[in-house]
């Protein structure tokens, strides 16, 4: 019996051999068919994500765009601001200066106003000038 069990040794390790080896070749095609679907996905998804950074590139060009012009805008009204509030200034200094004139105007006109009343009464013509001052307004 012993004469029996050698030879199938033999012929065992003979056939173990080429089906390890066609076993590793099938995991080996597999592997790669794998990794080609994983590669193949991956540049997808590059290319997905390079169009999505164009648009998002774009889309912040826009937006840069829109800023700058919104900036300058802001820039011109600002300047509006400025020139009509120097004008605003310039205005209410001519109003005090104006009101300033009218007041020595009317100070100036009541004293006229005395005076004629004082000359008249010295003359002896009492009735013929008004007492009352003239009014502030006109």
């Amino acid at each position: 019996e012993v004469h029996f069990l050698v030879p199938m040794a033999g012929n065992l390790c003979a056939w173990v051999a080429p089906v390890l080896l066609t076993i590793s070749c099938v995991a080996l095609v597999i592997n790669l068919l794998h990794a080609r679907k994983v590669i193949e996905n991956s540049q997808a998804d590059l290319v997905v994500a390079s169009a999505d950074a164009t648009a998002k590139d774009e889309r912040v060009a826009t937006l840069t765009g829109e800023k700058n012009q919104i900036q300058e805008q802001l820039n011109q009204l600002t300047a509006q601001v400025t020139e009509l509030q120097v004008g605003k200034d310039i205005l209410a200094a001519d109003l005090e200066a104006a009101n300033g004139a009218k007041k020595a105007l009317h100070e100036e006109m009541d004293k006229l106003h005395n005076q004629l009343i004082a000359a008249k009464a010295a003359a002896g013509m009492p009735g013929e000038v008004s007492e009352e001052k003239p009014a502030e307004g006109a």
